[in-house]
């Protein structure tokens, strides 16, 4: 009876090698100033200090605006070459969606929070928030690693009433 169990222990063992376990997300959005970025080490050396967390704006030269703080099961360095971070988001003067596509940072390879920053005149708010927002990872061919939304995203289920 062992004897027959012994290719399922095989293709379990292979399917946890070769598979790559997507990541949860925990969400969170911050506002941040240019001065929340500022290292002394950046007044040395002219080039921005991350302090450990991997950065993604949808301005790279700007670094005031909206972020949302990812937290990121596993690591940063564990997505995939070439994820990339979808935003959908609806903002409290405008109607429509808006949609933003990021490379997804591999550095720094052992953090585990991404800030994904809406900067420049993406976002100039200080204070607001978008009515609703959906943010995804995906893989190179648009797979969904990780995703998560605002509870307004879906909006209100429309049931109907039937005679």
């Amino acid at each position: 009876m062992r004897r027959h169990l012994w290719p399922i222990w095989l293709a379990t063992g292979l399917a946890g090698l070769v598979g790559y376990a997507a990541p949860e997300l925990q969400t969170r959005l911050v506002y941040k100033d240019h001065v929340d970025f500022v290292r002394l080490s950046e007044f040395f050396n002219g080039r921005e200090d991350s302090s450990g967390r991997a950065i993604v704006r949808s301005q790279p030269k700007s670094r005031t605006g909206l972020y949302f703080s990812l937290n990121i099961s596993g690591s940063v360095g564990q997505l995939p070459e070439g994820a990339k971070v979808l935003l959908d988001l609806v903002h409290p003067k405008l109607p429509e969606v808006k949609a933003f596509e990021l490379i997804a940072p591999r550095t720094p390879v052992n953090s585990r929070e991404m800030l994904v920053g809406l900067t420049g005149g993406d976002w100039t708010s200080t204070k607001g928030k978008p009515v609703a927002w959906r943010i995804r990872i995906l893989d190179v061919s648009g797979g969904v690693l990780a995703a998560e939304q605002s509870f307004l995203w879906e909006g209100p289920k429309v049931v109907s009433a039937s005679p």
